[in-house]
């Protein structure tokens, strides 16, 4: 049986560790968030709570639902137990406050259990956060977000966000691959690129097969939205009342949503006790479902409906007609939470005081308030003066007629008990609070709504705000990645050749949603909030274009807008379509790239090329040192070196073939080295990525003269490494453009490559050693959104050996070629080269803007004809 890698071998190590029926783990903090997992053995389909405390103050808290290859791969269950919680810069400031650790609890019912310690940052834990009893350590986190709130400037009314044409194209039944079928309701093209994008489509086909409508919104609302991090995940407002319709039980007269059915079915103490005739029993099902099953898919604003909210609300029998009445949502919480416990509710202050925790509790989570009788609500807003203040109140009122103070709301007054003093708690302040958490008081609704009924993350946005700009950038500005240099290099072209030259104005945003590169290893660039936009360049990957209209505000409405591509395999992806449907005009780096798209639509693709970051002259002898020091290779040897992101795939990126070439081209030699630079390898989780990383180990530790180098360096850095190789080599399968090789070529340093793919547009037999290749078809498990009959190359690992062989030794042909790489790129591919190609290019574009008439950011010119079009 196969060594299982060293990385699951720990994670099963960990399940010695008992945690009163959980295991688990607190892995750390990783990129912006703390993260870990948890599980409880007994029940697998159990998704735990995890609570994150300072002092016992539970701060927030997050379910472990999200999907991880590792744990999956370790054998831990379907490997959804990860939990991740975002350091927010209140969860920062209140750990700060305690020395700059939290700690982390599993939560169950009225138990919690220990699972880990975290420090988060330096702090000062000299001064503790300040605790006078079990309810106020329960309401702290909402207490201090409350103070924070209520002293801001009242924000606007909310409005339901009217859809851009772009964003309502989310929505629509348009089926990009079958266009004469339109999708099966209620799927909409979101959903269906999701499905492409997650490559779940062979598990969850609605088309061929019906009742996997079903299957498929489970999998979004279960493993797709928990992976969003509390971003809202689109939802059509067909897809809501599909998802909200009650499951009929005949000669029952209670019944659940289909949504709510599809997750009960995981949880077997509800499941096992079903009794659809018992009120109690309803009441508990209604209860997990809207106050916990909800929130960990982060759908408390949509998915509750009215006749759940209308069970939780109901006041029994022996609470009407009761100053303060408690709703079955009130007393469930109440048994529930034991900080709640010192609130008597057999009394009227009891009930006040619960009330008042509660809505200090909806500070952070507002659809709690729907759960409370009106009345309640009310009251604990409205004005209402103590005896003595009555008394004082009365004998000013035979006084002179001035002015009386308003006296307190017993939500204030509550609050004054446990600490917070704040100058005005009334209605109209509460509800101000609340609208800076995106909650209507007065509708009891989240502002996560269009006009047209569809739920979206950007309607929580607002709009893009200043003088509109000519050009907008928008990208991973910051990622240590080849898409996060491109966006720099295409900024700071665009700024050279029309910011300063033209006098154009220019914006730079950052969007990096779900890249996992490292941040501030490159370059850096200044960036700043959404601008409006003439035009907007939208630096990212086709299957990411749906992403930044969902997700980010809405820019591209009355913008003409471009997307710059990148793809390795020969055609589109499926989930591809949509990006392009999205925009005006795609660009690329390479004739290879205009060969991939321009086949599949009817917009423009334009080759506008790329360069590569200009920095000074490395000295070589500096250069071929820290090559040495850092890989521990003694002088002498002749080094070959190849560099890539393991995320990035390493089947794409062919180290393996590197391997068997370089074994062919070298066995008994003693005199040259392999070295591999790569990053993130620890953190790949695909488990055939896995298997190659195995037997890429395997070769290292059978030859001592291939060296792996595995670590994020600065820029800087890793130009060093390339300049003081003797032959950089990169026998890819496929590129969308091939940054290495590129900037090898710019340093001087000779290149061996595959003869295949975007880095032939720099490529030839004069400036490269090219390899011989076959194109092959790929498999599932091969790249990511493979589709049928899509082909790569293959490259001859014999002709491969014969050209490392021939590099080696023949080092006047290597000075030649490698001298005539740096004329080619330096004279082609240099910024103000590229950059007169994208200032053409949006010359053109800006010109055909300004002469087309136009009457409106909809409507378009008034001869009826798309504005976009003459652009």
């Amino acid at each position: 049986m196969p060594r299982l890698p060293d990385k699951v071998l720990a994670l099963r190590a960990r399940l010695e560790r008992k945690l009163g029926g959980f295991r688990g783990h607190v892995d750390g903090v990783i990129g912006q968030e703390l993260q870990g997992w948890a599980q409880k053995p007994a029940d697998p389909r159990l998704r735990p709570r995890i609570g994150v405390f300072v002092q016992g103050a539970r701060i927030c808290e997050t379910s472990a639902n999200i999907h991880r290859q590792d744990l999956e791969t370790a054998g831990i269950g379907d490997g959804r137990y990860g939990f991740a919680v975002p350091l927010a810069p209140e969860l920062m400031r209140l750990a700060e406050a305690n020395g700059g650790t939290v700690e982390l609890r599993i939560l169950a019912g009225s138990t919690s259990t220990h699972l880990g310690h975290q420090k988060l940052c330096d702090g000062d834990q000299s001064n503790p956060v300040r605790h006078d009893s079990a309810l106020r350590k329960r309401l702290y986190a909402s207490l201090n977000l409350l103070s924070d709130l209520a002293r801001m400037a009242p924000p606007p009314p909310l409005v339901p966000h009217r859809l851009s044409p772009q964003a309502a194209r989310l929505f629509g039944s348009q089926n990009y691959l079958e266009p004469t079928r339109p999708l099966p309701s209620p799927m909409c093209a979101y959903t269906e690129f999701v499905r492409y994008r997650n490559r779940v489509d062979s598990q969850f086909d609605p088309d061929a097969r019906p009742a996997e409508l079903a299957h498929f919104h489970k999998f979004y609302l279960g493993a797709y939205a928990p992976m969003r991090r509390g971003l809202r995940v689109p939802l059509s407002a067909e897809a809501i009342a599909w998802l909200n319709e009650p499951v009929i039980m005949p000669g029952q007269p209670h019944h659940l949503s289909r949504a709510a059915w599809a997750f009960l079915l995981e949880v077997h103490p509800i499941l096992h006790t079903m009794d659809f005739s018992n009120p109690d029993w309803v009441a508990w099902a209604t209860y997990w479902w809207a106050i916990n099953q909800v929130q960990a898919i982060g759908c408390e604003d949509c998915l509750v409906p009215e006749d759940m909210i209308a069970t939780l609300a109901h006041v029994p029998e022996r609470f009407k007609g009761q100053p303060w009445p408690l709703s079955e949502f009130m007393i469930r919480q109440h048994a529930e939470t034991p900080e709640f416990a010192e609130l008597a509710l057999d009394t009227s202050a009891g009930r006040r005081d619960l009330t008042c925790a509660l809505m200090i509790l909806a500070i952070s989570r507002p659809d709690l308030l729907r759960y409370l009788p009106e009345t309640s609500r009310e009251a604990a807003l409205a004005p209402a003066p103590s005896q003595e203040a009555r008394s004082t109140l009365s004998l000013r009122s035979l006084r002179a007629p001035t002015a009386l103070p308003q006296p307190p709301s017993p939500l204030a007054r509550f609050c004054e008990s446990l600490g917070l003093s704040l100058p005005v708690l009334d209605r109209k302040t509460y509800a101000a609070v609340l609208r800076h958490r995106g909650f209507d008081l007065d509708a009891l609704v989240f502002n996560t709504f269009t006009e047209e009924g569809h739920r979206l993350e950007l309607a929580r946005l607002p709009a893009p705000e200043g003088e509109k700009v000519d050009i907008q950038v928008i990208g991973p500005v910051r990622k240590a990645s080849g898409l996060g240099q491109a966006t720099r290099l295409s900024a700071a072209m665009l700024q050279d050749t029309l910011a300063r030259d033209a006098g154009l104005t220019m914006n730079t945003v950052d969007f990096s949603l779900d890249n996992p590169a490292p941040e501030g290893f490159n370059a850096e660039r200044d960036v700043s909030d959404y601008r409006p936009a003439r035009v907007n360049l939208f630096h990212l990957n086709a299957e990411s274009i749906p992403l930044s209209v969902a997700y980010q505000p809405d820019v591209m409405e009355g913008a003409y807008n471009i997307g710059y591509f990148y793809w390795e395999l020969d055609s589109p992806a499926a989930c591809h379509h949509l990006a392009m449907d999205l925009l005006d005009e795609i660009w690329v780096s390479s004739d290879y790239g205009v060969s991939i798209y321009q086949p599949h639509t009817d917009k423009p693709v334009i080759n506008v090329g790329m360069s590569f970051e200009a920095l000074p002259e490395i000295e070589p002898a500096k250069a071929r040192a820290f090559l040495e020091e850092k890989s521990g290779i003694p002088k002498g040897q002749f080094v070959f070196l190849t560099t890539f992101d393991s995320f990035s795939f390493v089947q794409r990126k062919n180290p393996l073939g590197v391997l068997e070439a370089f074994t062919k081209a070298f066995k008994g030699v003693p005199d040259v080295r392999l070295v591999i630079k790569t990053q993130n390898r620890t953190r790949v989780q695909d488990p055939v990525q896995m298997r190659i990383w195995k037997a890429i180990d395997e070769r290292l530790a059978a030859d001592h003269r291939i060296i792996l180098i595995d670590e994020t360096l600065q820029y800087g850095d890793v130009l060093k490494l390339k300049k003081g190789a003797d032959a950089y080599i990169s026998l890819h399968r496929s590129e969308g453009w091939g940054f290495g090789m590129l900037e090898a070529m710019n340093l001087g340093v000779p290149v061996l490559a595959t003869g295949f793919s975007g880095n032939m547009e720099f490529c030839d037999p004069d400036t490269c050693w090219l390899v011989d290749h076959d194109l092959v078809q790929l498999t599932p498990d091969d790249y990511i959104f493979v589709r049928p009959g899509q082909t790569w190359a293959e490259p001859r690992v014999d002709h491969a050996a014969r050209q490392m062989r021939a590099m080696k030794e023949d080092p006047l042909e290597l000075a030649r070629r490698a001298q005539a790489a740096r004329r080619k790129v330096q004279a082609e591919f240099s910024e103000a080269v590229i950059g007169a190609r994208y200032a053409a290019r949006m010359r053109d574009i800006l010109a055909a803007l300004d002469s087309a008439p136009r009457i409106g950011p909809e409507t378009g010119p008034e001869d009826g004809t798309d504005w976009r079009a003459s652009a």
